[in-house]
């Protein structure tokens, strides 16, 4: 399909390979090596050339639909852009903008020049992006507060897939950046003063920013269930050892008790067992009101009535 521009240029939109590609850009250097990529589907590729007039000609692929929970599921375009056309190959419009976003091919034909075209398309994309990513802060909000409420170990492994899926439209956005760098490295001053430059390069600086913002809150949500799992085990680790500390007086009576040597006058004791059972009692008591007075049983033997993220 071919897209005529008023200003003169044309955007050739295919769906797949086909022998026409051929003849469009027989003549450019770097075609065959671009033909070779389109039919291995190679993903994030990016080269800046000149053709045999010297003018600069920007050609590779980009991923622009990826599954985060399963990336050897991926969807590549690719693209060739030239002076006086653009080519894409692979891109389904469809995908990107949505059923309530407006088609956005009349907005890349409307544009002066190809390059500036293409700037219109990858803004779209990053706009798909930004879709998702709002999709992903809706799911990241529902997580601080289940952390906030619930704090159950399961939640890590729903941190863990946040972050994943966060890479996931990192790794998208990155290949549209680099792009947009390679463009400006081309073109310089003849496309960095167009409107069109400086919707994508904001757009791509608003999606960054947001992208780093939201890393930023997975890593206080992963160090928070860090430090929780840390108290917890340390609070399991000081119950244990209050707890041997205050029956040892009776193991160790217990255990002296139950020794079978030939002379042991206690048995003669009438009361003998009374005055054991004492005993314990007296040392358990007397070994749990030391460690009290020291503070070392702390909040272990308090009420759990208003549970706190560290009770």
């Amino acid at each position: 399909m071919e897209h005529t521009s008023v200003y003169g240029w044309t955007w050739h939109q295919h769906e797949c390979h086909k022998e026409e590609l051929s003849e469009l850009i027989a003549d450019n250097k770097g075609c065959k090596k671009w033909l070779t990529h389109i039919k291995e589907n190679k993903t994030n590729y990016l080269r800046i050339e000149r053709d045999k007039d010297g003018d600069p000609i920007i050609r590779g692929s980009i991923t622009y639909k990826q599954n985060p929970e399963n990336q050897e599921e991926f969807e590549v375009f690719h693209f060739y852009i030239r002076p006086k056309s653009f080519i894409t190959v692979g891109l389904d419009l469809s995908k990107i903008t949505g059923d309530y976003r407006e088609s956005c091919d009349h907005l890349i034909i409307e544009e002066k020049t190809p390059v500036e075209g293409f700037l219109i398309l990858m803004g779209e994309l990053i706009n798909h992006f930004l879709d998702g990513i709002d999709q992903f802060e809706s799911k990241l909000k529902k997580l601080q507060r289940d952390v906030q409420r619930n704090n159950h170990t399961t939640l890590l492994n729903s941190i863990y897939d946040s972050r994943i899926e966060l890479i996931n439209w990192s790794d998208l956005t990155l290949p549209v950046h680099e792009t947009a760098m390679a463009i400006k490295e081309a073109f310089l001053d003849d496309i960095t003063e167009t409107n069109a430059y400086k919707k994508i390069t904001t757009r791509i600086e608003r999606t960054l920013t947001l992208i780093s913002h939201y890393r930023q809150d997975i890593d206080t949500l992963l160090n928070l269930e860090e430090v929780l799992s840390s108290h917890r085990g340390n609070e399991i680790m000081k119950t244990l050892t209050v707890f041997t500390v205050i029956v040892t007086p009776a193991m160790a009576l217990g255990a002296i008790w139950g020794m079978n040597f030939k002379h042991m006058p206690e048995l003669d004791w009438k009361y003998g067992y009374l005055y054991a059972m004492i005993l314990m009692a007296v040392s358990t008591a007397g070994i749990y009101l030391w460690l009290r007075m020291k503070g070392w049983t702390g909040d272990l033997l308090r009420g759990k009535k208003n549970r706190k993220h560290f009770d």
